[in-house]
């Protein structure tokens, strides 16, 4: 059985760079040979000739030494932070299965909605409901509350911490940058280094349409382990996602204020489409 290698862009560039390099040592040594063919002369115009092939050849090499010394540089050093990781894979798929059976054992099928730090919680939140039909979170939290069984029946569900926040205030923290209150434009700005400085996403992009907010992800370093956990826990994009788009929607959440309600997820490729809802909470 085959296994399909993807490379990174930094790493496809680095082979790129790589191969041009090589061009080039070969057509500084076939300048050479084309020299040595000519040997000693006292011919003008093949003494003329021979200069300008040394020209070529000292061309291509200084060349050929630049593009396979950043052909290098590409691909073990920029690429290192985009390679897939055995243990990260592993902890994204096992956490995946894990909160997906506890909602299964409390019989939760609603989605999520990305609570801000407010109403008594100094930190975001995520409330996954009974029911499709029961998205509405309690009017009050505290740090400390983590089941409301709604014993009215008014309110089931859970109160769970996102996965992504910690990586969320690491971002914070990296780039000097508060969230709070800046709003999604700002905030996808500030997210960049998710593509560019972690290596973590290949692309994501908050777009509004028909007074929705559309998310579309993709990851990139962990994208063997995103395919895993859609075959086998599909739900939990939409109800407890993990760790690169609960950190999108967790900053969504603190960039605007506003409770950020899952309303629907396209799943069945690699760029997962999350339909929002920001709402007053």
């Amino acid at each position: 059985m085959t296994r399909r290698i993807r490379l990174s862009r930094a790493q496809f560039i680095g082979i790129f760079l790589a191969a041009v390099g090589v061009l080039l040592l070969i057509l500084a040594y076939d300048a050479q040979a084309s020299i040595d063919e000519i040997g000693d002369t006292n011919d003008p115009l093949l003494q003329d000739r021979v200069t300008k092939l040394e020209d070529k050849r000292d061309t291509y090499m200084v060349s050929a030494i630049g593009a396979l010394f950043m052909g290098l540089f590409a691909t073990a050093m920029l690429g290192e932070s985009s390679s897939p990781a055995i243990v990260p894979q592993s902890e994204m798929v096992s956490v995946a299965r894990m909160n997906s059976d506890v909602l299964t054992g409390l019989s939760l099928t609603g989605n999520a909605s990305y609570l801000p730090a407010k109403h008594g919680v100094s930190r975001e939140r995520i409330f996954v409901a009974e029911s499709r039909k029961r998205g509405i979170p309690p009017a009050a939290l505290s740090d400390d509350l983590i089941l409301t069984p709604g014993k009215d029946g008014s309110t089931p569900g859970i109160i769970m911490e996102p996965l992504g926040l910690d990586l969320l205030n690491a971002i914070e923290k990296e780039s000097g940058t508060s969230f709070a209150g800046i709003g999604i434009e700002s905030a996808e700005g500030a997210l960049q280094i998710l593509k560019h400085g972690f290596g973590m996403m290949r692309d994501f992009h908050f777009k509004e349409r028909d007074g929705k907010t559309i998310l579309r992800v993709e990851y990139s370093g962990l994208i063997e382990a995103c395919r895993t956990v859609r075959k086998e826990r599909p739900n939990t994009c939409r109800q407890v996602s993990c760790v690169g788009c609960s950190c999108l929607m967790t900053a969504a959440a603190r960039a605007t204020g506003k409770m950020v309600a899952v309303e629907d997820v396209d799943n069945g490729a690699d760029t997962v489409t999350f339909t929002l809802e920001l709402r007053e909470w």
